[in-house]
């Protein structure tokens, strides 16, 4: 799933109508409208490399909007400028461009005392892209690189942003301990200085923490608050991420009806925005709970185009999540030498990134696989790794159901 040039060029000029007095304003969207002609005769030449000509399209629309607004704006309405169109990159899954754009700021603003807060949003930026990705290492250094800036500069929204985010990793990595004291210190900072929004976010992670550990009437309370708050400022993106959580939480529930009408809440919301790594995510909701009602057709349907738009946006976590279903939809179909490549690639794919709650889930498929194969050795050692974490995090319902399914083998 691709963002339309049209649509493209519009998100980006209206980003553009807030920097630039109307003639300037007239003379870029002429500009615009005369590159996209120009791409589109090029494209239809060339059939193959298909993601990397719609990036370098991207690249060149960006390259040309900001060499013009550059020479029309003082420094720091330019670099406020950049801020705004990497934001775009971030919501439309153009990560390289989002890289591309973050770091031309912290270039302009290297060594400039009085642009160490765009400095640290730039960081931050940067941060959050390299964690969607799953780039842990990249993504750490400039969290923290972030957060001394915010620090210095007694921005406690920024330095609680970056604790927020801290926390998403820790909790990505499964560590639901560290990842929970980042969401409270980031709690703390914010109680003399009250922003909705940003409060809002962290409801989100602590719902999800809750709802990973099984509270699920306490995971829903927050995802509610977090919910009331975004509706307040019609933050489009917030609002399909918390459907898409409650989404989660039904499913866990095993109220498939009721999550199912949640994830098409998220991807209505997520498609006004163009946010596709929130719409993959819910494709593989959708798709998960068809699996588990042995819906084949629409199953695979919607995990092809949700792993379709996970590579796009080089989503990682949610690519290893969607070869789980796949696995999950050949055992199904009785293919059980393709389930089992889709799930070991899963996985692979998860130790590769330390992520031991999806690794769990995508054993525990794997050990049903192999107990319907007769291999019960295998099965019982793949379950029991499994309980050994769900213990560690003491996620209840998933304790049971390993210890029932079990005593099966």
């Amino acid at each position: 799933m691709k963002i339309s040039d049209h649509r493209e060029d519009n998100l980006l000029t209206e980003i553009l109508k807030n920097f630039l007095d109307k003639n300037d304003f007239a003379v870029i969207k002429k500009k615009l409208s005369v590159e996209r002609k120009s791409s589109a005769g090029k494209s239809t030449r060339i059939k193959s490399h298909v993601e990397e000509i719609n990036q370098s399209k991207l690249q060149s629309k960006i390259d040309l909007l900001l060499t013009f607004a550059k020479s029309r704006l003082d420094n720091v309405k330019f670099l406020e400028l950049l801020l705004h169109v990497g934001q775009f990159t971030i919501i439309t899954g153009e990560f390289p461009s989002a890289v591309y754009i973050h770091e031309k700021i912290l270039k302009e603003t290297k060594g400039k005392k009085n642009f160490e807060g765009i400095a640290a949003n730039a960081a931050l930026a940067l941060g959050d892209v390299f964690s969607r990705q799953a780039l842990w290492q990249l993504s750490l250094s400039y969290i923290k690189k972030a957060r001394a800036l915010f620090k210095k500069q007694n921005d406690v929204k920024g330095a609680a942003n970056c604790e927020n985010i801290l926390g998403t990793i820790y909790g990505d990595f499964g560590d639901l301990k560290k990842a929970k004291m980042h969401f409270e210190k980031s709690l703390a900072f914010l109680n003399s200085n009250t922003d909705s929004s940003l409060i809002g976010k962290i409801e989100i992670n602590l719902g999800i923490i809750n709802n990973i550990q099984g509270d699920l009437n306490l995971a829903f309370a927050y995802y509610n608050r977090a919910l009331l708050n975004f509706e307040k400022v019609r933050n489009i993106k917030r609002i399909a991420e918390i459907h898409h959580n409650i989404g989660m939480l039904f499913t866990k529930k095993n109220s498939y009806k009721a999550a199912l009408r949640e994830f098409d809440k998220s991807i209505s919301n997520a498609q006004k925005i163009n946010y596709i790594q929130s719409i993959g995510m819910s494709y593989s909701g959708k798709a998960f709970i068809y699996a588990k009602l042995n819906e084949i057709n629409l199953a695979e349907a919607f995990a092809n185009e949700a792993l379709e738009i996970c590579f796009q946006v080089n989503d990682k976590l949610s690519i290893a999540d969607t070869y789980k279903i796949k696995g999950m939809i050949q055992r199904n179909l009785k293919n059980y030498s393709l389930a089992e490549g889709y799930l070991l690639t899963s996985i692979r794919i998860n130790k590769d990134l330390k992520n031991e709650l999806n690794q769990s889930e995508s054993e525990f498929e794997l050990a049903v696989l192999y107990k319907e194969k007769g291999m019960k050795s295998d099965s019982k050692k793949l379950l029991q790794n499994a309980l050994k974490y769900y213990k560690k995090i003491k996620s209840g319902k998933e304790i049971k159901e390993i210890q029932d399914y079990l005593k099966l083998v």
